[in-house]
């Protein structure tokens, strides 16, 4: 006869079985404790947010001109993550000279959005006057004529330059204050390429009307100077070749008919130098234009 199997089994104390279900709870407890669980500060938005601030920090800092080298120096902080592309930008112009500019959005939808509420902080009437994404842009406003021009640029200076001469080709002089830059992470220039052995840059500047012209990274004197002095009668009428520097950041400061630059090894000894140069050449309140290092 055969004998029925009992339904429970007792185990003895201290046997391998009956402490299965002590290691099983120790087992998925370290597996837990040592499972990656995702972190605040690793959000994938957090890299693009500390990106912006640097963007704006440097826009506000009004005695670093060169604003690019200002973000690619913060943004060295700022810990890289892998995020999804935000590379869309948008610039909106309205009334009384009313603008504002968005960058590193995830849609076009919300980057028109960001450039219009900026806009409407200071003006009425405001539209999208451009687009663009993966680059950089400005926009540039003739004061007299209410004319403005956009362009994009490999680098912020770039696009200001473009933007610039895009304006002053229906006549006039234009000026622009307006600029930032907008990269899909893939795409994003950073960190800065390693610096040339040889990197000429030169400016040129018209004191009668303003007119400036700089060129920089070139790979002999001569190339500097022509570029420079090519582009500022572009627009001035009287443009002479203010310095030429080789791997040093220069400046160029001015108020009125009074004019002076600076080189220098940092930007801002080269500002310094610049409006100190200006000030003994006869002006009162020396204002940079131009301020750049060519690496």
């Amino acid at each position: 006869m055969i004998k029925p199997i009992p339904r429970t089994i007792q185990l003895k104390r201290g046997s391998a079985a009956s402490n299965l279900p002590r290691i099983l709870v120790l087992a998925l407890a370290l597996a837990f404790a040592f499972t990656p669980r995702p972190s605040r500060a690793q959000s994938s938005d957090d890299y693009f947010l500390c990106y912006e601030r640097c963007q704006s920090n440097c826009r506000d800092r009004t005695n670093y001109l060169d604003k690019s080298s200002c973000v690619d120096n913060c943004a060295m902080g700022c810990k890289k993550t892998e995020a999804p592309p935000r590379p869309f930008g948008a610039i909106a112009y309205g009334d009384n000279r009313a603008e504002g500019i968005s960058w590193n959005k995830g849609t076009q939808a919300e980057a028109d959005h960001a450039a219009l509420d900026t806009c409407a902080k200071t003006g009425n009437n405001c539209k999208i006057v451009y687009r663009y994404r993966d680059t950089c842009a400005a926009l540039a406003v003739n004061p007299g004529s209410q004319h403005i021009a956009a362009a994009t640029g490999r680098i912020e200076i770039d696009a200001k330059a473009n933007a610039i001469e895009a304006c002053q080709n229906s006549g006039g002089k234009c000026l622009t204050n307006l600029s930032a830059c907008s990269y899909s992470s893939e795409k994003r220039p950073y960190p800065p390429p390693k610096p040339k052995s040889i990197s000429w840059g030169a400016i040129a500047y018209s004191t009668a009307d303003m007119g400036a012209g700089y060129s920089q990274s070139k790979s002999d004197r001569a190339s500097a100077e022509q570029e420079a002095m090519s582009i500022c009668s572009k627009r001035g009428k009287s443009c002479v070749l203010r310095v030429a520097f080789n791997k040093q950041c220069a400046a160029l400061a001015a108020d009125r008919n009074f004019a002076g630059v600076g080189v220098s090894t940092d930007m801002r000894g080269a500002q310094k130098k610049a409006t100190d140069d200006c000030a003994r050449a006869g002006g009162s309140r020396c204002v940079l234009h131009i301020a750049f290092c060519s690496n």
